[in-house]
């Protein structure tokens, strides 16, 4: 290989065209609050097509009269098949295609394990991690057939640290990691699949637990930066996970989460 091969001009593309998300069609499951909302007004910014998702269809269409760009909503309960169905063929008629898919369904109840009820256990599986498979599956088999797409699902930190009275939410996040590797493995060389593992974010999920001062101080100051992340602040990965310039990623999972795990993890 000469040195003529490495100049910008046989690269695969120009560094500037990389990032680059516009006119792509972006499905955004959650997308009425939280990092769904987030995701959705930043590919919007940036050109993407976006169909916002979500079963709170009041709170999708407030966040899509913010949005300048081609989009949709359509209302989506995770749990019915019947509506993850109806949501690919809305967007297949609408665009044609899917280049993008995030999948960001999740619930939380923050409870000792000898104090969740069973109905609390499935309620968080069946949306957290059953959700996402209902997604990532029906909108895989878009993907898989026009051989090209990147889908990305919303894991945790969790997935990779403990923390006491998260058994059912960090259960089904490390089980959302795993199943990211799997769909990778399954559905290369066409098809990207990667995840993003969050810290505690400034939510309306989270929001509610942060009043609790003494244990917002403490796990704030378990990870480097001292603090927990914005919603905005998920933008940028996702970006770089749906681009041109996360080409050669499938199987991983994107950690965001201030250093957390780098530290070790949760310190009682």
């Amino acid at each position: 290989m000469s040195m003529k091969d490495w100049t910008i001009e046989n690269w695969y593309a120009e560094p500037w065209k990389m990032f680059n998300v516009e006119g792509k069609v972006t499905v955004v499951t959650g997308a009425a609050s939280g990092l769904g909302r987030a995701i959705a007004l930043g590919f919007g910014a940036l050109g993407a097509k976006v169909v916002l998702a979500d079963s709170n269809t009041d709170g999708a269409e407030e966040t899509a009269a913010e949005i300048t760009s081609s989009n949709m909503v359509v209302k989506c309960d995770v749990r019915e098949l019947g509506d993850i169905q109806s949501l690919v063929k809305q967007t297949l008629h609408a665009f044609q295609r899917v280049d993008v898919s995030f999948n960001i369904p999740g619930i939380n109840v923050r409870k000792p394990a000898l104090e969740l009820a069973y109905e609390e256990w499935d309620q968080v599986i069946d949306i957290n991690l059953n959700g996402v498979f209902r997604c990532a599956k029906e909108i895989g088999k878009v993907m898989v057939d026009q051989k090209s797409g990147s889908m990305i699902n919303m894991a945790s930190v969790f997935a990779e640290i403990v923390m006491p009275r998260q058994v059912a939410y960090a259960s089904t996040k490390g089980a959302v990691r795993q199943m990211t590797r799997v769909l990778a493995a399954e559905w290369a060389p066409h098809v990207r699949v990667n995840a993003i593992g969050p810290c505690y974010m400034e939510t309306p999920l989270v929001k509610q637990v942060m009043e609790n001062k003494e244990w917002f101080e403490n796990t704030r100051n378990q990870n480097m930066l001292k603090r927990f992340g914005k919603p905005e602040e998920v933008v940028g990965p996702s970006i770089f996970l749906a681009s041109e310039a996360s080409r050669l990623m499938t199987g991983f999972m994107l950690l965001l989460d201030g250093g957390w795990h780098c530290l070790g993890g949760w310190v009682q």
